[in-house]
């Protein structure tokens, strides 16, 4: 037995859906497990199993749960939008520090000598190896 109940959010108001699920059994209707699921369309939803016998308790825990959830999300969204706001600011004129460099134009620059460059090495046989 399912049983989808449609309710209109009131913080949102948007349509949340709660299905509850009853499967077959042989035991009383009140010690079968029910599912109940509580969300909103392209969402994941909040599932709580019980007894059927405590339905009322498993809504109630579901939808408080979906509740908490949809709260986390709209926080997390607005910690989004308040961050590309930040990223957005300019810096203050006055806060730019100005870097000023002195060069001697006066001062000859020394030509590197002869004696002063790096004589190439021929590199060293390694030797004989082999892999066989």
């Amino acid at each position: 037995m399912k049983t989808i109940l449609t309710v209109e959010d009131p913080l949102d108001g948007q349509a949340v859906t709660i299905i509850i699920t009853l499967p077959v059994s042989q035991h009383a209707r009140d010690v079968r497990q029910a599912l109940v699921s509580v969300g909103v369309a392209n969402q994941m939803p909040i599932i709580k199993t019980g007894s059927f016998g405590n339905i009322a308790g498993l809504i109630d825990e579901a939808w408080t749960a979906f509740g908490v959830q949809a709260e986390v999300a709209k926080a997390a969204q607005k910690a989004k939008k308040e961050a590309a706001k930040t990223v957005e600011t300019a810096v203050a004129p006055e806060l730019i520090a100005e870097a000023t460099t002195e060069t001697e134009v006066d001062a000859p620059v020394p030509a590197p000598t002869p004696e002063a460059k790096p004589k190439p090495t021929a590199p060293k046989p390694a030797g004989n190896l082999s892999l066989f």
